[in-house]
């Protein structure tokens, strides 16, 4: 056996390597924004490349996640495909190698080239990032759970590796770590739970779904300015940290609380998501409560406001992969607008932030009230019949999908095979023929004659669920094989 196939065959053999993908992700956010790496270059005074980077990859990663979600009946055919995985996830490494290279050559942030390759890395990162909430979506709730603060472990531990490493080391890691996202992306074996967003739905079911999910989209954008200004105020995010930060303190808590979180999770294994929102949100204010009573900009209170901004990240990450077992959204959908909604609040707040550095904390106590205040609407603001209107019956799904495939369903038409009416940008409906999103996901997958197999790996869903979801576009198309189904979409 060569020595690239028993590569191959190693990582293939640990399926949770995919769950790293959201790891090495998580590291790259946390590395680049909040270690000394900027420490490592010769720039003028007041000059924050950082902050720099930070706004240009930020406001491109807010429009394309928003894009690709608009568009995830399209998006799903690029990251279904391992070659543009792998190449966003190189372009973004050499985006981060640019910005490096025009601060050794130039000395300063403001030039073109800099922006361009900052924007260059959000655009290119929003693809890893759905991709990895793609298989997330499609795992057991208390996995989720749990893989996500491992994750958040993994992403303090690289951090401090980072701190503690030769320069040259450092920028290697930090240039490496989104194309080692992107091939992490790639052992996406189809998913361990059988649940099938199919069926019928009401109109009216479907307009409450849509309502309780740009509330939640706002809230998201809310709480991602309120803690983000809030953390941002109390200490620099984009200074050159030190090892006696407050940043520091709280990447240390940060790993030491995602062990013990972990640990708890595993234990249980039971995880109630829609019931962790309220609590979440008000340990978040009495966090900043407990920091600001006392010496805001001290380290102990920096580290609690920073410890707290990384654990209710992680909370969307994991809420958002509930909300991926939507029966009216995609994964896609939810990833793309609940990140971009709560990127695009972080950036409002940094801009904010910026034009507040250098006021006294008797000044920024209003500004602290009114933040907390809109935090704790925001408890009020979600209510659990939101959540419960997004969902689907986990029970019900998982009997559904045990069903028998639709006879015919595995008979294999060759993709060179397949005609040419069947191009993706072609995928029309017939007149009376709904079909809810992730099934028009699936449809587009099936009319470029893609087969069951192919299509659950795609979509990071088990195989049983792939042919259940087949099963209900056959039936809403009238058909029982795959022949009669391609040749119902060549008469469109």
């Amino acid at each position: 056996m060569s020595g690239s196939a028993r590569s191959v065959w190693a990582v293939n053999a640990w399926p949770a390597a995919k769950y790293l993908s959201y790891a090495f992700w998580r590291a790259w956010f946390l590395v680049i924004y909040s270690a000394p790496i900027w420490g490592h270059f010769a720039f003028p005074e007041n000059t924050e490349p950082g902050f720099a980077i930070y706004c240009a990859s930020t406001a491109c990663f807010a429009a394309v996640s928003f894009l690709f979600s608009a568009f995830h009946e399209k998006v799903i055919v690029i990251l279904a495909s391992k070659p543009c995985m792998i190449a966003f996830g190189l372009l973004a490494s050499v985006s981060v190698a640019m910005v490096f290279g025009v601060l050794i050559v130039c000395e300063t942030p403001d030039t073109p080239l800099f922006w361009v390759a900052g924007g260059m890395t959000g655009i290119c990162t929003v693809p890893l990032a759905l991709r990895a909430g793609q298989i997330y979506s499609s795992t057991r709730v208390s996995t989720v759970a749990i893989c996500t603060l491992l994750s958040d472990a993994a992403a303090g531990l690289i951090f401090f590796f980072c701190m503690g490493t030769w320069t040259s080391v450092c920028l290697t890691v930090v240039v490496l770590l989104p194309t080692l996202s992107a091939l992490m992306t790639l052992v996406s074996s189809p998913g361990s739970d059988s649940i099938s967003q199919g069926g019928s739905v009401s109109a009216s079911a479907a307009k409450t779904a849509r309502r309780s999910f740009v509330r939640f989209a706002t809230v998201f954008f809310v709480i991602g300015f309120a803690a983000f200004l809030l953390n941002d105020m109390s200490e620099s995010w984009f200074s050159s940290t030190s090892l006696s930060s407050g940043r520091v303190l709280g990447i240390s808590l940060l790993v030491m609380a995602s062990f013990a979180m972990a640990f708890v999770f595993g234990v249980v294994r039971s995880v109630a998501f829609d019931r962790m929102f309220r609590p979440i949100v008000v340990i978040l204010v009495a966090f900043v409560a407990i920091a600001y009573s006392g010496n805001f900009g001290s380290s102990v209170g920096v580290a609690g406001i920073f410890l707290a901004y990384c654990l209710f990240s992680s909370y969307i990450w994991c809420f958002s992969a509930y909300l991926g077992r939507s029966r009216y959204f995609t994964p896609i959908q939810v990833f793309g607008t609940v990140r971009g909604a709560y990127s695009a609040g972080s950036l409002v707040a940094c801009l904010a932030g910026s034009l507040l550095v250098g006021e006294s904390t008797g000044q920024l106590a209003p500004i602290v009230a009114v933040s907390t205040g809109v935090l704790l609407l925001c408890v009020v603001a979600v209510r659990r019949e939101d959540i419960s209107s997004l969902l689907i019956d986990v029970l019900q799904s998982s009997d559904a999908s045990a069903a028998p495939s639709p006879a015919g369903e595995d008979e294999e038409v060759p993709l060179e095979d397949a005609p040419a009416a069947l191009a993706i940008g072609r995928a029309k409906l017939p007149e009376g023929v709904r079909l809810t999103p992730r099934e028009r996901e699936v449809y587009v997958l099936l009319v470029a004659g893609r087969d069951s197999e192919y299509i659950a790996n795609s979509l990071c869903v088990s195989r049983n669920t792939a042919k259940t979801h087949i099963k209900n576009i056959y039936a809403k198309f009238g058909v029982h094989k795959r022949q009669e189904f391609i040749d119902a979409v060549q008469n469109l």
